[in-house]
């Protein structure tokens, strides 16, 4: 093998500027699929976290439900929300939480107590929803104390967390107290402690996060009743499957992941992911093609050459070799080089691709593995595309090519 190798250096070495035209080529080619790749998978990276990062990946709630009326007293001026009340709220909990929290696959679970109502300070009010729910399950699935914009992270008694675009319409800020009211004539008050911007306008607007049992309280709920258990999983891509199992364990629940309820979402995700698969596939052929191409005529050109290593012993298999060894020589330098430059590309596009606030639009991601494969495909592809020429060179006449020069 170590003839061979030397044979083939040799080789690349005799015919600089092909060598070199062909590695550059290589380079390119691999360059743009890394950046292809960080680029799209950065993209989904921040599309998913900013539509599902922050939120239930997968939900369970009771099958039968009814529509729950508004109060009468809200006028047509009001803001209203549609929602739904529970026939029957989930019971025992605690036993479904018990066995959720066995399965490895699943990272965070939080029990809920979600109502409707309106929230009133003065003469303003707007429809809410009020959501009763563990501290350290919530922040773990809504990630609630990073994303506090003012005041403290605290559920306790009548404390309550509220959205900044509904802080910014009643004119709250933390300290303040509001009245909340529901349908069923409940009326309370309690103490904003927090205020949150979860990223989303429709949740700022609406939401208050509560302590659970405050919250059950309040909604007319024994304390071993629930309106839903909210988890989070550790791959998303599988949030469905995992579905699918606590389906067959709970069948008497409803049970939804964010790939039911995100079905656009989720085709526009693996829209991308076939769009840049396609491309890779085609910057890899065209690279296999130029190695192919530039390996064929160098067969021609070193014909003399290959005929006196066949004459001084040499198997045609072993010359073979030579220009297998050649293509994935050239193979894997580009791919090292392609990879050290799609890096680059990616860092130059962090840095000069920035919003209106100077941040970048969202994060490259450097996946180590997509790196690995990439770096493995240039160099197969190299020596695929080397088969031909050795076999060709392997197939020449000794004597023929030493008489014809």
């Amino acid at each position: 093998m170590w003839f061979e190798l030397k044979m083939a250096v040799r080789f690349l070495i005799s015919g600089r500027l092909q060598t070199l035209l062909i590695v550059l080529g290589i380079t390119i080619g691999v360059a743009v699929q890394v950046f292809l790749g960080s680029l799209i998978g950065g993209l989904q990276e921040d599309l998913i976290q900013q539509t599902i990062g922050s939120s239930p990946h997968i939900t369970i709630t009771a099958r039968e439900e009814l529509p729950r009326g508004i109060s009468p007293e809200y006028g047509p001026g009001s803001r209203v929300i549609t929602f739904a009340e529970r026939e029957e709220n989930i019971r025992n909990y605690h036993r479904i939480e018990n066995r959720l929290e066995e399965r490895e696959s699943i990272t965070a679970i939080t029990p809920a107590v979600v109502g409707s109502g309106f929230a009133t300070r003065g003469d303003k009010n707007e429809s809410v929803v009020l959501r009763g729910v563990e501290r350290g399950g919530a922040d773990r699935i809504y990630n609630l104390e990073d994303r506090l914009v003012a005041g403290d992270y605290n559920l306790g008694g009548s404390s309550i967390l509220i959205g900044s675009g509904l802080a910014g319409e009643l004119s709250l800020r933390p300290g303040d107290t509001i009245r909340i009211s529901t349908g069923d004539g409940s009326r309370e008050r309690f103490s904003v402690e927090g205020v949150f911007d979860l990223g989303s306008q429709d949740l700022n607007d609406s939401w208050i996060f509560a302590d659970i049992s405050r919250a059950a309280s309040f909604l007319g709920l024994s304390g071993n009743e629930i309106s839903r258990v909210e988890m989070q999983v550790g791959d998303v891509f599988r949030a469905e499957e995992i579905s699918v199992e606590l389906r067959e364990e709970f069948s008497g629940l409803q049970i939804q992941s964010w790939e039911e309820t995100n079905a656009d979402l989720l085709t526009a995700l693996e829209s991308q992911t076939t769009s840049s698969l396609v491309i890779q596939f085609f910057i890899i052929v065209a690279v296999t093609l130029g190695i192919a191409s530039v390996l064929a005529v160098s067969v021609v050109q070193k014909n003399k050459q290959i005929g006196i290593i066949k004459a001084i012993g040499a198997r045609p298999k072993r010359v073979g070799r030579i220009f297998l060894i050649q293509g994935g020589l050239m193979g894997s330098i580009g791919a090292v080089m392609g990879i050290g430059g799609g890096l680059g590309l990616s860092q130059l596009f962090v840095t000069l691709v920035r919003d209106a606030a100077g941040d970048p639009l969202f994060p490259i991601q450097v996946d180590y593995q997509f790196l690995l494969i990439s770096f493995i495909v240039a160099t197969v592809a190299g020596m695929i595309a080397a088969l031909v020429p050795a076999r060709n060179s392997a197939r020449l006449n000794t004597v023929e090519v030493i008489q014809n020069g």
